[in-house]
């Protein structure tokens, strides 16, 4: 699992949180058989877990991050330029048709932007989200059209970092992260971050608090927004602690709910095209690098979908059409270079909360 926070290129400060795991180690979950719903494109690399790879970048480059258009076409994707979650950080578009070759639709010298996986390319909106230090020392929140130019939503200059946006399904409002460099947890006599939720109208304005992490004690990351839009996922912590867990929370800050409770580290979720499911990754049942899971929105059984036990698998995003399951994947853990790969969703027939 990767736990980002970033201030900065020069100063990316990344927490890399995840004992998260190969798939197929004994004692684990094991993964439950997916069905192949829908022709997988010739010519491309496999796994022995049915994963068949989208994109691997050369360079030591790094793809990351993926997010489907809303007509499942293609996929925002952020490409770090020196390994995980290192060095200047491009946005690229990537056809899902053919080609596989993506298109660089922002890319900055030195500069960091970074998308968030699941909700973050809004049909309604006709953009997508995410976060970028391009005129800052710190992350804000900036829109973009496919072929159009970066538009900033929001300025703040209190020195913490706005990042991880997600859209309501109407595109009218965006729910995102407050982070604070790891000095600033330090300063106020904790060593773990203790990162916030709000959101913000599209178009700017002053974001609403949602959940409040100093005030409650706690670590909170990685905000999607449900379809059905009655609903925000997220990833929790106590300060200090070394779990994460998935709670949901309604758009007005009310109805916090935990989602899973099991020991280990829940991440990175994301929904289902219908609402009901969760994606996310974990190193459930002590994993040793982190896979993808399923669980059911209002908790449940994990259900384990990946199944490559030396590789890290995480980020994932479901497809629009419910078919397939997009994630990023590194050989050897999160501190290598990750590719992005699809495998077809489960069959969740019988999984309930």
């Amino acid at each position: 699992m990767r736990i980002r926070a970033f201030f900065g290129a020069a100063a990316v400060a990344v927490l890399l949180l995840s004992g998260c795991g190969g798939a197929g180690s004994e004692g684990g979950p094991q993964p439950r058989p997916t069905r192949a719903t829908g022709a997988v494109p010739t010519g491309g690399e496999r796994r022995a877990d049915g994963a068949e790879l989208l994109y691997r970048a050369g360079g030591g480059h790094s793809a990351q991050n993926p997010a489907f258009a809303p007509d499942g076409r293609s996929m925002l994707l952020t490409e770090f330029s020196e390994g995980y979650n290192k060095g200047a950080a491009a946005l690229g578009v990537l056809p899902l048709d053919g080609g596989r070759t993506p298109q660089k639709v922002l890319e900055d010298p030195d500069k960091v932007a970074v998308n968030l996986p699941g909700t973050s390319w809004n049909a309604a909106a006709g953009a997508f989200a995410f976060a970028s230090d391009r005129e800052s020392g710190h992350d804000e929140l900036w829109l973009m059209t496919p072929g159009g130019t970066p538009e900033r939503v929001t300025r703040h200059e209190d020195g913490s970092g706005y990042s991880e946006p997600s859209f309501s399904p109407d595109g009218a409002w965006i729910v995102f992260q407050q982070s604070w460099e790891p000095e600033h947890a330090a300063g106020t006599g904790d060593s773990a971050e203790q990162d916030s939720l709000w959101k913000v109208r599209r178009d700017g304005g002053d974001p609403v608090r949602l959940v409040d992490g100093r005030g409650t004690g706690t670590d909170n990351r990685q905000p999607n927004w449900s379809p059905r839009g009655d609903r925000i996922v997220f990833q929790r912590r106590t300060a200090g602690g070394e779990g994460w867990a998935l709670w949901t929370v309604h758009p007005d800050g009310t109805g916090l709910r935990q989602v899973t409770d099991a020991p280990g580290e829940h991440t990175d979720p994301a929904w289902s095209p219908d609402g009901t499911y969760l994606v996310f990754s974990s190193n459930l049942g002590d994993l040793p690098n982190a896979q993808v899971f399923v669980v059911a929105a209002d908790g449940g059984r994990p259900v384990r979908v990946t199944g490559e036990a030396a590789a890290y698998d995480g980020a994932p995003s479901w497809s629009p059409d419910g078919k397939w399951i997009a994630f990023e994947s590194s050989p050897g853990g999160e501190a290598d270079p990750a590719a992005l790969w699809r495998i077809p969703a489960p069959d969740l027939k019988g999984l309930s909360g």
